[in-house]
């Protein structure tokens, strides 16, 4: 168990790296375009917030596309395979390094959001009793989500590994391109969801009206995708252990 938690500790380490950078420059971008809206008087009190959001979505795609490719980096890097630790538990600390790691930006998300929101307190018509059911269900669909995007990506990418070991150059090339189609369309189908469920999370914020099955619904959601991000988690082990280790080995 230490060892697991050494690497994962670790890991996130490293990962933590790509969440400063990228809040880092959100911030940065935040500010020069409040700035820019304020030397042309347009500036409104709620486009803080506003801003916030729309460059906190941005920031977490580019967030999750960048931990994306540390996770499958950790698959074909021989320092990390050669590790005294079996696949199983570098799998787990792989991916759960990577979810902590965008948990520890969502919460920096959270905190810049409530700073940005104190001007535009006025303009949201909701309670926290109202809010924190909401904003903790939509975290979990958040997690839900970006943990089965890691996992589905990791499941083609070992797959790709797998069947390249079989096939000349040209047939894994393109075998490789179908893939990365397959993970494209993923990401703009991760992309769609979280932009329809950001705006069922914020619009009630400032109309006051709340649809009572949406925080069962959404939980119901995550729970399919932990379930299938489970399933997928498997087949990774699996494939870690009987196939990837075996090409790298040859």
């Amino acid at each position: 168990m230490t060892k697991i938690l050494a690497l994962t500790t670790n890991l996130f380490r490293k990962k933590s790296n790509s969440v400063h950078a990228i809040v880092g420059l959100q911030l940065l971008a935040l500010v020069i375009t409040l700035i820019n809206m304020l030397w042309k008087h347009t500036f409104d009190r709620i486009d803080p917030i506003g801003l916030t959001l729309s460059y906190g979505f941005l920031a977490g795609l580019i967030l999750f596309i960048l931990l994306a490719r540390r996770i499958e980096h950790v698959w074909t890097s021989s320092s990390a395979r050669l590790l005294p630790i079996t696949d199983t538990k570098l799998y787990l600390a792989n991916l759960g390094s990577t979810l902590l790691s965008f948990i520890y930006f969502l919460v920096l998300e959270l905190i810049i959001g409530g700073i940005c929101s104190i001007g535009a307190l006025s303009d949201i018509h909701a309670s926290f009793q109202q809010i924190l059911p909401y904003t903790a269900t939509s975290l979990t669909t958040i997690l839900a989500l970006t943990l089965y995007g890691w996992a589905f990506i990791s499941l083609v990418h070992l797959l790709g590994v797998t069947i390249s070991t079989w096939l000349p150059e040209m047939r894994s090339k393109f075998i490789y391109f179908v893939l990365y189609v397959v993970v494209g369309i993923l990401l703009l189908k991760i992309l769609s969801t979280m932009g329809n469920l950001l705006g069922k999370f914020v619009t009630p914020l400032f109309t006051g009206q709340y649809n009572a099955t949406i925080n069962p619904g959404l939980l119901s959601f995550s729970g399919i995708l932990f379930l299938i991000t489970i399933v997928f988690s498997l087949l990774n082990i699996y494939l870690l252990k009987n196939w990837v280790e075996t090409k790298q080995n040859a």
